[in-house]
């Protein structure tokens, strides 16, 4: 299931980051966040307003439980996180890029055929 706890634990995972570290970086207790990652609680407004602070989440994508939300591999959230770090400038080359090489992947795949 695709709980706020679990997407919280995911945030943190990807970060590399232990549940002291975390939890010292958005002002809560390790006790507490272990209890929100179980499931056991639920976070205050203020942490989600401080993960966001940290990590740049979509807060809807955090605390909506879609169930039939996708599950996104580590990089994959490493990618999203980079890219919102970067300005909207930036972004637009990236995307570019990935454009790029998308086509090159195609055209390869074409004349393998």
């Amino acid at each position: 299931m695709n709980t706020i706890g679990s997407k919280i634990k995911q945030i943190r995972k990807v970060n590399n980051m232990t549940q002291n570290e975390f939890s010292k970086l958005i002002g809560i207790s390790q006790g507490t966040l272990s209890e929100i990652e179980k499931g056991k609680a639920k976070p205050t407004i203020e942490t989600l307003q401080e993960i966001n602070n940290c990590f740049q989440i979509d807060l809807n994508w955090l605390i909506l439980e879609n169930h039939g939300d996708i599950e996104l591999f580590a990089s994959e959230i490493e990618l999203i996180n980079k890219v919102r770090a970067l300005d909207h400038m930036l972004q637009r080359e990236i995307l570019e890029f990935i454009d790029f090489k998308l086509t090159l992947i195609k055209s390869s795949k074409v004349k393998e055929i």
